[in-house]
């Protein structure tokens, strides 16, 4: 199987330039190049919808994983925060 980036299609015009997309892998789109990628599929309504589908899925594993990074980040304890008089969330000896 060749894994290698597809080379232009004969059969459209010699002008015609790829999208800067198209000869990467889909991890390593950034998210720019997904929507453009995603909005370029949309239309032009390929009959095979294999790349479509990737692209989606990429994009919304991003999406989970940047949703994910946001709810566990912990704030930064502050003096209001119970643990201490200092708010380091340390026990002191004796309390």
């Amino acid at each position: 199987m060749n894994s290698g980036p597809r080379a232009a299609s004969a059969a459209g015009p010699a002008d015609r330039r790829l999208p800067r997309w198209a000869g990467k892998p889909v991890r390593r789109l950034t998210a720019a190049e997904l929507a453009e990628a995603l909005a370029y599929l949309e239309r032009h309504r390929p009959d095979d919808d294999v790349l479509g589908r990737a692209l989606a899925g990429e994009f919304a594993r991003r999406t989970a994983a940047a949703q994910f990074a946001r709810e566990t980040t912990t704030p930064v304890s502050s003096p209001e925060t119970p643990g201490g008089a200092d708010g380091d969330g340390r026990r002191r000896p004796g309390a």
